[in-house]
């Protein structure tokens, strides 16, 4: 079943996009970067936002590029940054652990038949469970 948009997700995709794009784009990185108010931002920002006040369904195509590109984006984000990820953090520290020898699953059987592990100290007082 397609998914319908209602107007209540395209005004708010309008007046979030046009505060916040000339706010952030406009105004906070440049001013990180030592630049001044961009204000191409504007011509981006004010129209999205009158169009969400105004006329809310004319952003349905503009809206429906933002998703797409969104689940663009979080597919290469689950791939390409995810797999670097275990590639140069969770590789090296598994081949230095195994170098060292270290085995916090205790993996190794050393001749057991069986992984449990009896604790001969432990006590349990089935009286009192919770």
């Amino acid at each position: 079943m397609k998914h319908l948009i209602k107007t209540k997700e395209l005004r708010r995709f309008g007046l979030t996009v046009g505060i916040i794009f000339p706010l952030f784009l406009g105004l906070i990185v440049p001013l990180i970067r030592g630049h001044s108010f961009a204000e191409w931002t504007l011509f981006i920002g004010f129209p999205l936002l009158i169009t969400g006040l105004v006329k809310p369904n004319l952003l349905y195509f503009p809206y429906k590029f933002w998703i797409s590109l969104g689940l663009y984006l979080g597919w290469i984000n689950s791939r390409l940054i995810l797999g670097l990820v275990f590639i140069f953090v969770l590789q090296p520290i598994s081949i230095f652990m195994s170098f060292f020898g270290y085995d916090p699953l205790r993996k190794k059987r050393l001749g057991k038949s069986s992984y449990r592990e009896n604790v001969e100290s432990h006590k349990v007082d089935l009286t009192r469970i919770f």
